[in-house]
């Protein structure tokens, strides 16, 4: 079976390089789809000489993640692949020759929609000495380390381009399940996966550091507007996930508190938040800069 990989690059630095190849070599082909703005030649290079088979599609500027997974699918599509792993610049493989054996076992399916990694900080830490193939079905899963089922790419409509970048993966999840089709989460195959910005702050209460995940204002209206596009679309076919009264409360009540407790900028980032809901309420979609 022919698999191809892609990774979708945004103003990489070269240590991207390393995490892309725990993976690409393993693979038929590697897509990459470039939305930098800032040309990384040292890194490209680096990938064009020592990955085996390389299709480079250099957008000039960032459309967004969801824009460059669908021409990553389509070019897979078009050159017979049935399989495609999504990656991010971040994110490295820990065991990809054991995710393929799970591969293997799913490949003729005609009602998974794909298969997802588990994704971490620290993956090494936890691998097993003897990795299960067993799985889990999930409801919803981030884009990076899954192994998306071309067959269904078309139906399940690809990935929601107005939405440009957040929620794009739980929007793709959401509707292949509106079709009846399958996610499984394979718990023992490993992907070290950065989220955002991991930092520490002293709780000035509870006196402990805790470890939180930081976005900054620009990803902090994504997530507002994009998540509130969701409650909207698919309330009617999952009312107990999509409440109102609790997309609220994560958005505004839950992660404002948490802003004002522990991040930097806050002004902004609650500035960027009530900017998305008015973007959502008025309709207006695609890429917008803070």
């Amino acid at each position: 079976m022919s698999i191809c990989a892609t990774v979708i690059l945004y103003n990489p630095a070269i240590e991207a390089y390393e995490n892309i190849l725990s993976y690409a070599n393993r693979v038929d082909e590697l897509i990459i789809v470039d939305n930098s703005t800032k040309y990384n030649n040292q890194l490209i290079n680096k990938l064009l000489s020592n990955v085996t088979k390389v299709k480079y599609i250099n957008n000039s500027a960032n459309l967004g993640i969801a824009s460059a997974l669908n021409i990553a699918c389509r070019y897979a599509i078009e050159n017979d692949y049935q399989w495609i792993l999504t990656m991010d610049q971040d994110s490295r493989f820990i065991n990809f020759d054991h995710y393929t054996k799970c591969l293997d076992q799913h490949k003729e399916s005609l009602n998974i929609a794909l298969l997802a990694a588990n994704t971490m900080w620290h993956a090494e830490e936890h691998l097993p000495n003897t990795p299960s193939k067993e799985y889990e079905e999930k409801f919803l899963v981030i884009t990076s380390g899954n192994f998306l089922n071309l067959k269904l790419f078309d139906t399940i409509g690809g990935f929601e381009d107005k939405l440009f970048i957040d929620m794009v993966d739980h929007d793709y999840c959401i509707r292949a399940q509106i079709h009846n089709f399958k996610i499984l989460y394979f718990k023992d195959v490993l992907v070290e996966h950065s989220l955002g910005m991991l930092f520490q702050r002293k709780n000035l209460i509870t006196r402990k550091i805790r470890n939180k995940i930081e976005h900054n204002a620009q990803r902090v209206y994504y997530i507002s507007r994009n998540t509130f596009y969701t409650w909207q679309q698919y309330r009617k076919y999952f009312p107990n996930e999509f409440n109102l009264l609790k997309t609220i409360n994560i958005i505004f009540i839950h992660e404002i508190t948490k802003i004002f407790l522990y991040e930097d900028n806050k002004i902004d980032k609650i500035k960027a938040k009530f900017i998305g809901l008015y973007h959502f309420l008025r309709g207006k979609y695609g890429k917008y800069d803070i």
